[in-house]
């Protein structure tokens, strides 16, 4: 991809570009697009916050009782 990324590019990579999954030349013109658009910035700026939220509390400890009940349905799987 050339430096001339378009929102459709912009908004097709945009996970990838979260994930950190881009090559560098496709990073940096997603990078470079997002500098210069205003509503594709505004959207990377929301999925960043939200997928910072969902890593926060998935790094919560789950209540014991839930942890039990998944290792048991584990079992049952595996046995």
């Amino acid at each position: 991809m050339s430096h001339d990324c378009d929102c459709g590019d912009a908004q097709d990579q945009l996970f990838q570009y979260l994930d950190a999954e881009l090559d560098e030349a496709t990073a940096a013109s997603v990078r470079h697009h997002l500098d210069d658009c205003g509503g594709c910035s505004d959207s990377f700026d929301f999925h960043r916050r939200l997928k910072g939220i969902i890593r926060t509390h998935l790094a919560e400890d789950m209540p014991v009782s839930l942890e039990d009940k998944v290792r048991e349905l584990l079992r049952h799987e595996t046995a």
